[in-house]
């Protein structure tokens, strides 16, 4: 009975679209000082973690693109412009402007448009 309700709520959470999958960390090419990470995908948006590590404040926004291992792209999220203080972190919370978060799972390269 408990493997029969265990597996009718693993269901339901992918039906309903809140299931998530955790990747990735690595520097932001073009923005020196900035780095991300525990990037979270939904199906229908993605949550990020962008780090800034220079004594600065910076604006930070624009695109994330998912690529295949061909270079194909797979899946597009924006992100808002929002301000990140000196010596830490903000999260993003993104959306699909193209693909889904079931796609940019399966990405292999990820690079970003500012």
């Amino acid at each position: 009975m408990k493997r029969v309700f265990a597996v009718a709520v693993i269901a339901v959470m992918i039906l309903a679209g809140i299931s998530e999958a955790v990747i990735r960390d690595g520097a932001i090419r073009g923005k020196s000082g900035l780095s991300f990470g525990s990037i979270a995908y939904t199906f229908r948006g993605l949550s990020v973690t962008v780090r800034n590590s220079t004594k600065y404040n910076v604006n930070f926004g624009g695109t994330m693109i998912f690529l295949d291992k061909n270079y194909k792209v797979i899946a597009k999220a924006e992100l808002l412009t929002a301000k990140i203080k000196r010596h830490s972190s903000r999260r993003y919370s993104g959306f699909f402007s193209y693909g889904t978060g079931e796609e940019a799972k399966s990405a292999r390269y990820l690079e970003w448009e500012f």
